[in-house]
């Protein structure tokens, strides 16, 4: 027998999927099966379109500090679906959006960064690139690989033909010294430690 609060809860999951495609991708679609939501398959080229979609999403829902403007996203390693990115310039809210690439060979290639997108990167080069991190620095990170998650990563996002969903590490939410708006974070699968 479901309880009050199962009916609800069951609705939440099975939304969050669509959420996600919706508010922050923007490009996908879903169909209601009888075990929950099923997504279908993307055009490769609206991959990379809903990865823009919900890192754009995501930086519009995030707050630092001190209000980042413009909000400076810088790009490292070998992405797959950023190169959209480096063609945005605002984000949802009307603030405005700098892309950069960085090299982690820089000296401080984090200096200025509100949020980092990664890509594969070399192996250790992930800690190599969080041990430049200035203190005191606010940063949301967000990588298109999911280990980051369990090595130190913020957000790290799930690609897929079927879409875009993202896994949130909540230490790492916790160090990045920036707010993330909750209904944002309901959407992401939780990874506890890292």
């Amino acid at each position: 027998m479901l309880g009050f609060h199962d009916a609800p809860l069951r609705q939440l999951r099975a939304i969050r999927q669509c959420l996600v495609w919706l508010v922050l991708a923007s490009a996908g679609a879903c169909v209601q099966a009888q075990d929950g939501v099923r997504s279908l398959a993307l055009p490769a080229a609206s991959v990379s379109a809903a990865v823009v979609q919900t890192v754009v999403g995501i930086l519009g829902y995030t707050r630092w500090p001190v209000e980042a403007s413009p909000v400076q996203l810088c790009l490292t390693g070998e992405t797959a679906h950023a190169q959209p990115l480096l063609t945005t310039t605002s984000l949802q809210d009307g603030r405005k959006l700098l892309v950069r690439r960085i090299s982690i060979e820089e000296a401080q290639p984090l200096n200025g960064c509100h949020a980092l997108y990664a890509g594969r990167l070399p192996p250790g080069a992930w800690q190599r690139l969080m041990a430049t991190w200035p203190v005191g620095q606010p940063l949301l990170t967000l990588s298109e690989v999911a280990l980051d998650c369990a090595a130190g990563g913020t957000f790290c996002l799930d690609i897929s033909p079927q879409g875009v969903s993202f896994e949130l590490n909540l230490d790492s939410m916790a160090r990045s010294g920036v707010r993330v708006n909750p209904r944002v974070l309901g959407l992401a699968r939780r990874k506890e430690g890292a």
